[in-house]
């Protein structure tokens, strides 16, 4: 179901720039935006003292289901995604059963279809010596091709050695596709843990030293040769050193189709701050410190390309530094901590649409239905009240993590009103619509590369 709504006095922002406009969506579709629109019988929603924002895409969430009924489910995620002011999500591979193949592929979008509350696209993943189901999964709809350089977690998405990394990269080029990397070096993990084992460690900061930030910096910089050799889309996710960053950044200038993603957390969080809380709120690649996390904010006005929350809706409570389980219930808080961030004065609006609406849509084939608010576009909006505040409470949260690691903390910025394909799916943080109504969004073409767009902001 598709609906007609008319969006009125509203700031409507791009990263072109924020203009007083009304936006009319008729059946599910943008149709037009200026000044004064008159009602055409459609519903009438007041924006005024509003910003009003395409509809913010979550390029990197997880499930983490055991089982494609199990919770979380779509369900359980996509309504997170709502109240967040989330309008699509990217949902990573790592499920049981593994996205390797057509047939898996197409069984989840099924599931998606019947539980989403918004709409979503997929990620598939690959697997040594299944390198040939990459085709028929792109022919599919994939919104690009998920691996690993380190322990994944599944036996059957083994992390890729350097000559698999290349074989891979060159399938990417061939295809016109885009690959995303979780680059950790499962070497140096492996010689950390085995000294913390001996020394009977498991420790918060064991966690941190064991991830470190060696393990990441030199899975980045292999990855990133070979990616500028194949000339391959690659898309580091989570990255939390702003070197990292900065090399990527450098070598898309020189040309490269390359890519990098951060996370609220390492915008927000520290390593001390968990440390004096004893909080253990995990993730893989885990927070820096200040220097870094103040370093990276930086970059998001050039060097970064994409901001995902790396949703997973992982038990809290003890962990051991080495559990299989590491991340953190995100894809909520994923707007009002980053419009802190502009409250701050640490990322212009402008820039903030481009991070989580413009980018994502065109890096992973979802233009023209998602990321803008043109004509002929799905009529996704979301509207945030920068002049209000909120407090993060996990009581007060939808999804079924129970917890969240910004309990208490208040962000200045506040969504208002989720809405897809012009009807409301969310208002002040709660749901409103049934499970069902998300639609999944079939990638519809290749990846356009972002090298004047993220170059020039």
């Amino acid at each position: 179901m598709s609906g007609s709504v008319l969006i009125r006095g509203g700031q409507v922002v791009s990263s072109a720039g924020i203009t007083t406009a009304d936006v009319r969506i008729r059946d599910g579709v943008v149709a037009e935006a200026g000044e004064d629109l008159r009602p055409e019988g459609e519903e009438v929603v007041e924006a005024h003292g509003l910003h009003v924002l395409p509809g913010v895409i979550d390029a990197h969430t997880h499930q983490w289901e055991p089982g494609f009924l199990s919770p979380p489910d779509f369900h359980d995620v996509t309504a997170s995604a709502a109240a967040g002011g989330i309008t699509t999500i990217i949902d990573h591979p790592l499920t049981r059963p593994e996205v390797l193949d057509a047939k898996v592929f197409r069984d989840k979008v099924e599931l998606g279809e019947r539980t989403a509350l918004v709409d979503f696209a997929l990620y598939a993943g690959v697997s040594p010596g299944r390198l040939d189901a990459m085709e028929e999964l792109w022919a599919a709809g994939a919104a690009g091709f998920k691996f690993f350089t380190c322990d994944s977690g599944s036996a059957l998405q083994p992390f890729l050695n350097p000559n698999d990394q290349r074989e891979l990269l060159g399938r990417i080029r061939a295809l016109d596709a885009i690959a995303l990397v979780h680059a950790e070096d499962q070497r140096i993990l492996d010689q950390a843990r085995i000294r913390f084992e001996a020394e009977g460690r498991e420790d918060l900061e064991a966690f941190f030293e064991w991830r470190s930030p060696a393990a990441e910096k030199t899975a980045v910089d292999a990855v990133l040769q070979v990616a500028v050799e194949t000339s391959a889309r690659t898309y580091f996710a989570h990255i939390s050193l702003p070197e990292s960053a900065a090399e990527i950044a450098a070598a898309r200038e020189g040309g490269a189709a390359v890519y990098a993603e951060t996370c609220p957390h390492y915008l927000t969080l520290t390593q001390a701050e968990l440390l004096a809380d004893n909080a253990w709120a995990t993730s893989s690649p885990p927070v820096r410190d200040h220097a870094h996390r103040d370093r990276l904010r930086n970059q998001l006005a050039k060097e970064i390309s994409v901001v995902g929350s790396d949703h997973c809706s992982a038990p809290g409570g003890d962990r051991s530094a080495f559990s299989s389980v590491h991340g953190l219930p995100g894809i909520e808080t994923l707007l009002p901590l980053l419009l802190d961030l502009v409250n701050q004065g640490l990322v212009k609006l402008e820039r903030l649409v481009a991070l989580v609406c413009e980018h994502p849509a065109r890096l992973f084939g979802l233009t023209p239905r998602k990321g803008f608010l043109r004509p002929g576009a799905d009529g996704d909006v979301t509207l945030v009240d920068t002049g209000r505040g909120t407090v993060v409470d996990a009581k007060q949260m939808v999804g079924s993590a129970g917890w969240t690691p910004y309990q208490g903390r208040r962000p200045h910025g506040r969504v208002v009103r989720t809405i897809v394909r012009g009807t409301t799916v969310a208002v002040d943080g709660r749901p409103v619509v049934a499970p069902g109504f998300g639609r999944f969004i079939r990638r519809t073409g290749s990846p356009v590369d972002l090298h004047r767009m993220v170059a020039h902001g």
